[in-house]
């Protein structure tokens, strides 16, 4: 196997990623996160003498989210998030790189850059909260739990 050239200026993803709930990101993250977990089945015996041994089980993963709060009509918010919580809805998601739509100054409309390598799924909202501290902006934060498998999806190369 031939060795891999490796260049931190073009080839490192630089923090990018968006959390989506149907085709919207959050509003206003200042972050998110996926977490992916493999179970450890226990197949110590007594042939395995002083040391433990594993197999792996099931696998599950959590998504995790920060931001400004924001009352956007239309926006995926924490009122958003905590109607659907309450109602016990899951919700579809992507997590991967956005793509300006309609740049302004300071935002604009973001769409899923399907150009990138992305995760998709099935979450459930596992907790909500929100923060407010003395002259700060409003914040919150979500959580989520993967329902089924978490599916990566390729890159879609157009006029390739």
């Amino acid at each position: 196997m031939a060795a891999i050239k490796h260049d931190s200026n073009t080839d490192i993803v630089r923090g990018e990623l968006f959390l989506f709930i149907g085709e919207s990101p959050i509003a206003f993250a200042s972050s998110c996160g996926l977490d992916i977990s493999t179970e450890e089945i226990d197949i110590s015996n007594k042939m395995c003498g002083d040391w433990a041994a594993a197999l792996p089980g099931k696998k599950s993963y959590t998504l995790s989210s920060e931001s400004l709060l924001t009352r956007l009509t239309g926006a995926v918010s924490f009122d958003t998030l905590l109607a659907k919580q309450v109602a016990g809805e899951t919700l579809e998601f992507f997590f991967g790189a956005a793509k300006v739509t309609e740049p302004t100054n300071v935002g604009g409309k973001f769409a899923l850059d399907t150009a990138q390598v992305n995760y998709k799924g099935t979450v459930m909202i596992t907790s909500l909260s929100l923060k407010s501290d003395n002259g700060q902006i409003a914040s919150c934060s979500a959580s989520f739990k993967g329902i089924g498998a978490l599916e990566p999806v390729a890159p879609v190369v157009i006029g390739g």
